[in-house]
């Protein structure tokens, strides 16, 4: 006959179950979290597609940062870089609008930086005052240099703005030195211009040459002007003639054949002879004639005291040339 185990026997064994079962559940849960297995899980996790749901809520929350959290620093530079270039041309058009308001800015004052022997100042602010009733931004600068140098006592113009409403001008006027045939002037740089001055046809030279070769003639007569000045003598005419023959004609009325060739040394050999005989009878010659080698003839005026010596100085000063 069987006996029967005792009920603590029972007990025990069901203990023993519950504390495998527990322990057993404890191992699963550290080997759930143990970091050998979550790389595997991750990867698993990665693997497997995102669900629309899941997708929608990551664009949501990418959504509901802030711009300038999602820019790099290299956008951030240009966007700032883009919105000072629009700042700037705003404010360039609109100042750009401004000046082109005759009415701001306006010329104020005009500064004639020069000084004038022949010109008047009224007649050249006559002459700018439609041109000056705006601004400096709106000034026509060519035009009005242009009106400016058609007059005929200006050889050149130079203006300057400076801001705000004032206009400097530097005007260069013609300073004559002869008088060009019969309606021209030559100024000191040898050049012709049109120009009216009756009260200097006494003062001012009379200069000509049918090859219109102003500036070697106002060389010429500068250096020639200068070598008679030296023994008092003042040149009126210097011309030249369609051979090249120089002549002048003193301010005494004398005048005197140059010629083409050598004519330094024939002005010199002339002041020689002028100093040491000629000077204190001067008043009683027509014209001297420098075109000999060794000398030059004397033509005296009539019922003066040298009359009729002019026909031996052609022999005894030698053949005349050119």
């Amino acid at each position: 006959m069987a006996t029967q185990q005792p009920p603590r026997r029972t007990a025990a064994r069901k203990v023993a179950t519950v504390t495998q079962s527990k322990a057993s559940t404890k191992t699963r849960t550290k080997a759930r979290k143990s970091p050998a297995v979550r790389p595997l899980n991750k990867a698993a996790k990665t693997k497997q597609p995102m669900t629309k749901r899941a997708v929608f809520r990551r664009q949501t929350k990418a959504r509901r940062q802030p711009l300038w959290v999602t820019l790099t620093p290299r956008t951030l530079s240009a966007l700032m870089g883009v919105a000072l270039l629009l700042v700037f041309g705003g404010a360039l058009l609109w100042l750009t609008a401004w000046l082109s308001n005759p009415a701001n800015l306006s010329i104020q004052r005009v500064d004639w930086q020069s000084e004038f022997r022949y010109l008047d100042r009224n007649e050249l602010q006559a002459l700018i005052e439609p041109y000056v009733q705006t601004n400096l931004y709106l000034l026509d600068e060519v035009k009005l240099e242009v009106e400016l140098e058609s007059h005929p006592w200006i050889r050149a113009v130079s203006l300057r703005k400076a801001w705000p409403n004032e206009l400097l001008l530097n005007v260069e006027e013609q300073l004559p030195i002869a008088f060009w045939g019969e309606n021209r002037l030559l100024n000191q740089f040898g050049e012709t211009f049109v120009a009216e001055l009756p009260e200097k046809l006494g003062e001012f030279p009379l200069i000509y040459s049918p090859k219109n070769n102003g500036r070697e003639m106002a060389e010429r007569f500068i250096a020639l002007a200068r070598s008679m000045s030296s023994v008092g003598l003042k040149i009126a005419e210097l011309t030249e003639d369609e051979s090249g023959a120089w002549s002048m004609k003193l301010d005494e009325g004398q005048d005197v054949v140059i010629g083409r060739k050598e004519q330094e040394k024939r002005i010199e050999r002339f002041r020689v002879g002028y100093t040491q005989a000629l000077r204190s009878r001067f008043s009683d010659i027509r014209s001297v004639d420098l075109r000999y080698t060794n000398g030059f003839a004397i033509e005296w005026k009539r019922g003066s005291k040298g009359a009729g010596a002019v026909s031996s100085l052609g022999q005894t000063l030698g053949n005349r040339g050119s």
